[in-house]
């Protein structure tokens, strides 16, 4: 694939699908004070960067940094930035289990999404206090529950219209587990997915507390 055609891998696995999730990054600004973003295992959704002025992307798949090596990839950003800052884009070709060259504790939000368990590969990268944002589909938000150094805060789901709504009601009702087992990080990292719960949301929101 030539430079030139780098921004079509944007709009096949997000564009095309209306999975941009643009309204899921609003939703979570609109209710954090965030500037700076670490996005693990993110191949090539950029959406983080029209939101936030400051993301650092990370992903071992070869084509993502293709991708982010392409200027009108960056230039895409200018276009669609909702803020007036100059956009600061850094790409990492690394395992996100390994170090990037990047203060530790120093970022206002993680996201994990679709990429294994990101709150445990990168939680040296979340400043205490900061925000993890995390979905179950691999079971990384079970396993945020289960740690100690995050605090389950709130939920997000999808609206019409592309919206995305924060809630913290009944917190208490979600990582019930609808099988009589007990959940544990082994175990999690053993079957490497989410597992049944008796509730669920889109997304699951965390602050790191220690």
């Amino acid at each position: 694939m030539k430079k030139k055609d780098q921004l079509i891998l944007y709009k096949k696995y997000h564009t095309d699908r209306d999975d941009e999730r643009l309204g899921l990054f609003l939703e979570i600004a609109g209710k954090f004070n965030i500037s700076n973003v670490i996005y693990p295992g993110s191949f090539v959704h950029i959406t983080p960067s029209f939101v936030f002025p400051k993301v650092i992307y990370v992903d071992s798949y070869k084509k993502a940094k293709v991708f982010f090596d392409d200027p009108s990839v960056y230039e895409y950003i200018c276009k669609n930035k909702i803020y007036q800052d100059k956009p600061v884009v850094r790409f990492y070709l690394k395992n996100y289990t390994g170090n990037i060259d990047e203060p530790e504790k120093s970022f206002d939000l993680l996201i994990s999404q679709y990429a294994g368990f990101i709150s445990q590969g990168s939680k040296k990268y979340l400043k205490v206090g900061g925000i993890l944002l995390a979905n179950n589909s691999h079971g990384d938000a079970g396993m945020a529950s289960i740690d100690k150094d995050y605090k389950f805060i709130g939920t997000i789901n999808k609206r019409s219209g592309g919206k995305y709504k924060f809630s913290d009601k009944n917190l208490n009702e979600y990582f019930i587990p609808k099988k009589h087992i007990v959940i544990t990080k082994k175990y999690l990292e053993k079957i490497k997915k989410g597992i049944g719960y008796t509730r669920y949301a889109a997304d699951y929101v965390f602050r790191r507390v220690n």
